[in-house]
């Protein structure tokens, strides 16, 4: 039986690829659905059959109708649906196809209904496990604990992800780590993410964080390690100094200048054993967003000896990768400052107080730190814009 897996898109955190075990090589059938704009050439060519298709496809009317349906309700690939949907129900009439497949279900309407015609349910890899590339801010919010949830429910059966992230899904079944470098890959087809009236991968975040197929990870409880704590309180400095795209903008834009952080850091070490968190980019698996060095790690060092630092944290404990010492480190921590993006996100998860800096961001545009952050572990989470507010709410939340 050949088992046709059906790709709206090119990204491999979006495909089925090798994501379907049991279903040897020759019984797989890739389609992609071309888009006319990213694969002109593909979808020109295959455009005269598509419309010999429609015409000769053996079908009543209301056939072609539902089928013309179900490929416009197929978001993110419309074009490339009404391009491939008659010659696929003719593969499957006619025996060649035996079964669909797909990454996600959601919004995929042709991939339903060509499942239903073929009197076996979609076979969607997303119902079983996750495979993702992407940012680290939208792994946590919207991987992980999907996962998670699926976990819970006993239906996890693996997860793929780049390095370094085997502490992230310590409750996967299979865990798999690509030497992939991350890049900017899309929410959409997970259940927390929105689709666009237009555009289906909107450039924007959910107003209301749906829960209904997600569930926080207790990474507090599961990382707990008396190796982090310290004579006095630890309070965790998270920043950054990456290039953020925003449309004209390609500079770093959230991030703690040094006179700022060491200002920051000078108030806080008077109540707290401060540990400052600066990634450089031999420490994480980078995307996109080059890292810059601005000797701020070494003015924090040279300004204060007895803060310490990730790095250092690192080469005592060699042990540990970079993700599982932060969260090993942030598990015995409750006050953190962080900067817009995958720091705020590591931070908010692990309960307590989290003062984050963040000027501008679709966090920002839609006010996701006052609506939905406090769902990650029902830390307090206050945003602020300003050095002056920064300085403040540290004051008034950091007690």
């Amino acid at each position: 039986m050949k088992v046709a897996t059906l790709e709206r898109f090119a990204d491999p955190s979006r495909r089925c690829d090798a994501a379907l075990p049991g279903i040897a090589e020759g019984d797989r059938v890739t389609v992609d659905l071309p888009d006319p704009l990213r694969a002109p050439g593909d979808f020109l060519r295959g455009l005269p059959a598509a419309l010999r298709d429609w015409i000769t496809v053996p079908a009543s009317t209301h056939d072609r109708m539902a089928l013309a349906c179900a490929s416009w309700r197929t978001r993110g690939a419309r074009a490339g649906a009404l391009l491939r949907a008659p010659g696929l129900l003719r593969r499957v009439r006619d025996g060649e196809i035996g079964a669909i497949a797909c990454y996600s279900a959601k919004d995929f309407a042709l991939a339903t209904h060509l499942a239903h015609e073929t009197g076996s349910a979609c076979r969607e890899v997303l119902a079983r496990g996750t495979r993702y590339f992407g940012e680290f801010a939208f792994e946590l919010l919207a991987v992980v604990p999907y996962a998670y949830w699926l976990h819970r429910q006993g239906r996890l059966e693996f997860t793929v992800s780049t390095q370094d992230t085997r502490c992230l899904y310590w409750f996967s079944p299979r865990h798999e780590e690509q030497p992939v470098a991350r890049r900017y890959v899309p929410i959409t087809e997970y259940p927390v993410g929105v689709p666009g009236a237009l555009r289906y991968d909107r450039a924007a975040f959910p107003d209301v964080l749906d829960t209904s197929r997600w569930a926080a990870p207790p990474y507090r409880d599961v990382y707990a390690d008396a190796r982090f704590r310290f004579g006095r309180p630890t309070c965790v400095v998270c920043n950054k100094a990456t290039d953020e795209h925003y449309l004209w903008h390609r500079s770093p834009a959230n991030f703690l200048p040094n006179d700022l952080l060491l200002a920051l850091i000078g108030k806080l070490r008077e109540r707290f054993q401060v540990v400052y968190n600066r990634p450089r980019s031999a420490d994480i698996v980078n995307d996109h967003q080059a890292i810059r060095e601005n000797g701020d790690i070494e003015a924090v060092t040279e300004a204060y000896p007895d803060v310490l630092t990730i790095q250092q944290l690192r080469e005592r404990h060699p042990e540990l990768g970079h993700n599982e010492l932060q969260l090993r480190l942030y598990a015995g921590c409750e006050r953190f400052v962080s900067v817009l993006g995958g720091s705020s996100y590591l931070a908010s998860w692990f309960g307590g107080v989290n003062v984050v800096y963040a000027k501008r961001g679709w966090e920002v545009a839609c006010g996701a730190y006052d609506r939905w952050f406090d769902r990650f572990s029902g830390a307090r989470v206050v945003a602020v814009s300003t050095p002056r507010e920064l300085m403040r709410a540290v004051e008034r939340e950091l007690a």
